[in-house]
């Protein structure tokens, strides 16, 4: 089957300076910044999330329409420390890296977004929903104005989001894998459970039972879908509960036809690397 190209993806953001206890937010990761010679540390809510999914009109797609069939934001940004000279907040918008529009103005925070429809992720940005193509991008970060005027903006780990518009992907469900493996024969899963962690994302459920037991949550590995193309991003073994380095050989793929997937990767050992070919045929 005819791989479709390689598109870079990305649906960012997840981020938190924890200076507080609350529990709406992930307090997991630390951010530095500079309230303390004035301004704000910003972060984006846990629960951001974002799509703009369609289908293409055809594989060029740097030419093909795109008839979205789901499309939602919900973006919320919360103050994390200072802002005590900050006079005001202000979402802005853009497409590809482009002009900044102003979308959403608040004198304090939180500060919040939401979107449930192509036209309002292109409102003020001057295009129609038909002008958008796969792979194009359109980005939320948080301005700050401060009381003497000078204004600045949220890191990039603060207060920014981006949805990336991409083809719809429905691969959740139970498969019947066979894994071709380079360190022995062929190991089979009759019911192999493929899970959807966010649009575009999934996460396997066995990969290595046989090599590593099974004291691990799970023995799976994420991977993406890209318009039928199928990549895996390097990560640890079961989902980082393990250091072993999981990742993709090459692009696999999503057989249109019958729903089928097809996902190279290897995972590295102390004895070496064990390339592996992953046939998923749907239940």
């Amino acid at each position: 089957m005819k791989k479709i190209f390689k598109l870079f993806v990305a649906v960012s953001l997840l981020l938190v300076y924890s200076c507080n206890d609350n529990a709406d937010y992930n307090t997991d990761d630390y951010l530095t910044g500079t309230a303390s010679e004035g301004g704000a540390i910003v972060a984006v809510n846990k629960d951001t999330g974002g799509k703009l999914l369609g289908i293409p009109s055809s594989t060029d797609f740097a030419t093909a329409t795109v008839s979205f069939a789901a499309s939602e934001l919900d973006f919320s940004v919360i103050l994390m420390s200072g802002g005590n000279d900050v006079s005001g907040y202000e979402i802005m918008k853009s497409l590809n890296g482009g002009t900044e529009v102003s979308v959403a103005t608040s004198t304090t925070l939180p500060i919040s977004l939401s979107y449930s429809t192509p036209e309002e992720f292109v409102s003020n940005l001057g295009i129609a929903p038909t002008d958008l193509r796969i792979g194009d991008v359109i980005s939320f970060r948080t301005k700050m104005i401060r009381t003497d005027g000078s204004v600045e903006f949220a890191g990039p780990n603060e207060g920014t989001f981006s949805v990336t518009i991409s083809c719809s992907s429905d691969l959740a469900g139970t498969y019947h894998l066979t894994v071709v493996r380079s360190n022995g024969p062929d190991v089979i899963f009759p019911n192999e459970k493929i899970i959807e962690v966010s649009p575009g994302v999934y996460k396997t459920e066995s990969i290595y039972k046989w090599d590593v037991g099974s004291i691990a949550p799970d023995q799976g590995f994420n991977f993406q879908d890209i318009c039928g193309e199928l990549t895996v991003p390097e990560q640890g073994l079961a989902q980082g509960y393990y250091s072993n380095v999981v990742i993709g050989t090459e692009p696999g793929f999503v057989d249109g036809a019958t729903g089928d997937l097809k996902i190279f990767y290897s995972v590295d050992f102390a004895s070496g690397p064990v390339t592996c070919i992953g046939t998923y045929v749907k239940l």
